[in-house]
């Protein structure tokens, strides 16, 4: 029977990896996540102010970034929620699980001059648990943030150039607009996925008159680019949009404007250290400068040095110079030769250990290799494709000397390519078999690089990146050894840097022929409860020489990882947690209550207080919350010392639809100082949720004069009426949202029309500003007060267009 692996298998044996803690308290409260950084780039040698987004922050945090070349600084505490603007999504959607509300930070990120670009992550922690990491991105080009008037594109004046940009609500879509003046090629680079945006990137090229140029749609999740032929003097639009047209405060993304040919790959895929290898490049405009596949070859002599893993190159070429990375291997690397590989009779023979490069071309979807193989022999085989960002989705399989199945893979751990190890069971010359599971058409680079190596006794091993310990408990972790080349020795195993107070207690070993080992960490009582980076480490010797390896973890952020090095990291972050000693109780737990939309609930909370705690309990919106939200929202709500009951405020929308029950999640927040006196805030989340049906609206706002154009410098009136039902008389001010790029040229003064009165003239005054000029959409509010103290809104927006005298 052949050996099969799957996504599945691994995505179950990283679960199993998880950290498991033996005390149900740390269950129950409530830890920080980690979201964004806005704007998410910052360029090397420079210190840049930026907004580090998350959720369930508390303001005892710590902050941890995972290069210790560069400084993350936090100032000041986390600000209010953040609740996504309209539109908001209708009909069967609005049953969709909601985005994460964030709060953010304010921060700096410094970077030293001498750093390369590449991601960063970082993390925080409390007495709560740990978050998982997030990432920024160092750049060393030139760097732009996004801003734009309305929906209005923005001019992109040079290039090259990177803009840091957000979709931040539903059907946004960002434009960029360039002319260029020489006839050239421009390729635009989108990066969201490998930042953690959750975006389907949808990038389109349009020309003065409307006309689609170029598009890319990623459908796959991978992040992507596309490259085009600019006339001098020609107006473009670029625009960038997510597939299903969402969006979110979390969603940001770099979108670089480069110009010039573009290098897709490289045959071989990688240089081999020491040697001189003959290189093919290939791309658009490497010969002619246009937008056409082209390729160039280059004898290069390759750098021998182990510590490096790229070397960096100046191609020339008939269209100019560029700089260019050469990745390096350790095998000699070779190109396909066989004319039609896909023929069981022209199977191409190799001379294993190495790696060849090959191309699909034409109708051909297998590629056949052959190499002598010896009984009892263990071999890893593994195929590139994505991490080359190669356009290909590839499987492999290995068939013996005669023929029969021996192990099939086709997708890896890590994403669709593919890997597999086996041991011989017979001698004889064995055919690996790459095969091309989806190329398209358009496809401009489907090549793959497959490696062939004898696996050597060797060992990894494998954990789960954050860890919480309880004060004065226990905490297990899982390690796991991925043993190789026929290794099944003893590992002992070693934390380093636990914080004070934290020991290993029992045996830190995984015992010979072994895949994994539950070891265990203990934290005095009296402790200070903190977090800290650690890394565990295993050791043993193989044929006399002693190995040691440091355990990886898996973290979040890159969502298309291309190589394991894109996900996987030594840092390990240990949280030592209290348990919150309150309780939030909703009276009646999910009982639905009726409720006018547009109005303010009061939903009822008992806090029940533990360990004679008497102190201030804050009520807070927890960040992740079931079903779209479209702006239903609470406060932060302090319950005074002492204080066993709590009316906790829901503000529910007017266009909330009355077919649904609306929810919202809270939980309670304590400061408690730990065994050093150092105060912590923990957690608590509420024992249900608040329900509540909506009715129909109590107040109905609406506004005439609607579509109106006027000079700029005028005074604008808005007729606005304001419909009542006869369960609400009381007065109501009407307000003109100004939007902050409008503050400085319009404002209007609120207006009250008392209980009895229906029908009142909103003015707005403009100043003589040119950029004022266009159409503007503008909000207006009516709000009334339900005991003084709870709002009561209606919205409606109004169309204005202003024009130059």
């Amino acid at each position: 029977m052949p050996l099969r692996t799957s996504a599945c298998l691994c995505q179950f044996l990283m679960v199993v990896l998880a950290t498991t803690v033996t005390m149900n308290s740390v269950v129950a409260q409530k830890p920080p996540s980690v979201g964004y950084v806005y704007p998410p780039v910052v360029r090397a040698g420079e210190t840049a102010a930026v907004d580090l987004g998350g959720y369930d922050f508390t303001i005892d945090m710590q902050w941890f970034v995972h290069d210790e070349r560069v400084q993350l600084r936090h100032e000041g505490p986390p600000g209010d929620y953040l609740i996504p603007p309209p539109p908001f999504w209708f009909g069967p959607r609005t049953s969709l699980p909601a985005m994460p509300i964030p709060r953010e930070v304010a921060g700096t990120i410094t970077v030293p001059a001498d750093m390369p670009e590449g991601l960063v992550r970082w993390q925080v922690a409390n007495a709560n648990g740990a978050s998982e990491t997030a990432l920024f991105y160092v750049s060393r080009g030139h760097e732009i943030t996004e801003h734009r008037s309305r929906d209005l594109p923005q001019r992109l004046d040079t290039l090259p150039v990177a803009v840091s940009g957000r979709l931040s609500r539903l059907t946004e879509v960002d434009r960029y607009e360039l002319q260029t003046e020489k006839d050239q090629l421009i390729t635009v680079d989108l990066m969201a996925r490998r930042l953690g945006s959750d975006i389907n990137g949808v990038l389109q090229v349009k020309d003065a008159s409307g006309t689609l140029i170029a598009d890319f749609v990623d459908t796959a999740g991978l992040d992507g680019r596309l490259t085009f032929f600019a006339n001098a003097g020609t107006l473009y639009t670029i625009s960038v949009n997510d597939l299903d047209f969402r969006g979110d405060r979390a969603y940001t993304y770099r979108l670089a404007f480069t110009t010039g040919p573009r290098v897709l790959g490289m045959m071989p895929a990688m240089a081999q250290r020491g040697s001189s290898a003959m290189l093919e490049f290939f791309g658009p405009g490497l010969n002619s400068g246009t937008n056409i596949i082209e390729s160039v070859r280059a004898e290069v002599a390759i750098s021998s040095d182990i510590n490096q893993s790229s070397q960096n190159y100046l191609l020339k070429m008939p269209a100019g110079e560029m700089p260019v990375q050469i990745p390096l291997s350790n095998l000699p690397e070779a190109v396909q030769t066989v004319h039609d590989p896909g023929n069981v009779a022209e199977s191409q023979a190799v001379s294993a250990p190495t790696a060849v490069t090959g191309r699909f071309v034409g109708p051909a979807k297998t590629h056949r290799y052959s190499w002598p193989v010896t009984m009892g022999e263990r071999w890893s085989l593994d195929v590139q494709a994505r991490a080359l960002l190669s356009d290909l989705d590839v499987a492999l399989e290995v068939l013996d000397g005669e023929g029969k199945p021996v192990a099939e893979n086709d997708d890896g751990s890590v994403n669709s390519d593919a890997a597999l190890q086996f041991q011989a069971a017979t001698s004889g010359t064995f055919t690996a078999i790459v095969r091309a599971i989806s190329v398209s058409e358009k496809a401009g680079n489907t090549t793959y690089r497959l490696q062939l190596a004898r696996e050597s006794a060797d060992f990894s091993l494998s954990t789960s990146q954050m860890v919480s310990l309880p004060l004065g408990g226990k905490s297990e972790i899982t390690l796991k050894a991925n043993r190789t080349g026929g290794f099944d020795g003893e590992i002992s195993l070693k934390p380093e840097a636990l914080p004070e107070g934290v020991t290993a207690i029992g045996d830190w070993i995984i015992p010979a022929g072994k895949a994994d080992a539950k070891v265990s960490l203990e934290s005095a009582k009296d402790a200070a409860v903190v977090a800290a980076v650690i890394r565990i480490s295993g050791t043993t010797t193989i044929d006399g020489v002693p190995i040691s390896r440091t355990a990886t973890a898996p973290a979040s952020g890159v969502l298309n990882p291309l190589r394991a090095a894109d996900r996987d990291i030594t840092q390990i972050l240990l949280a030592m947690t209290m348990p919150a000693p309150i309780e939030v109780l909703v009276v009646d737990k999910e009982r639905q209550r009726d409720v006018h939309r547009g109005t303010t609930y009061l939903a009822e909370l008992d806090m029940e207080r533990k360990d004679g705690f008497t102190g201030e309990i804050t009520i807070e919106m927890t960040a992740k919350q079931d079903r779209q939200r479209m702006g239903t929202r609470g406060p932060i709500l302090t319950v005074p010392p002492g204080e066993t009951k709590a009316w906790y405020p829901v503000f529910l929308p007017e266009w909330l639809p009355m077919d649904l029950t609306r929810r919202i999640i809270v939980h309670g927040v304590v400061a408690v100082p730990d065994p050093k006196g150092t105060i912590r805030y923990l957690t608590k989340p509420g024992n249900a949720r608040i329900t509540m049906i909506m009715e129909g609206s109590l107040l109905k706002l609406t506004a005439a004069n609607n579509d109106s154009v006027n000079p700029i410098g005028s005074v604008v009136e808005i007729p606005v009426t304001i419909s009542r039902s006869p369960k609400m008389s009381l007065p109501v001010t009407v307000t003109l949202n100004v939007p902050d790029e409008a503050q400085v040229f319009l404002k209007a003064e609120p207006v009250t029309l008392a209980a009895d009165q229906s029908t009142a003239m909103l003015r707005i005054e403009t100043q003589a500003d040119n950029k004022l000029a266009g159409e503007w959409t503008l909000t207006l509010t009516a709000t009334a007060m339900q005991d003084a103290q709870w709002p009561m809104v209606s919205q409606t927006d109004i169309r204005v267009e202003f024009k130059l005298p």
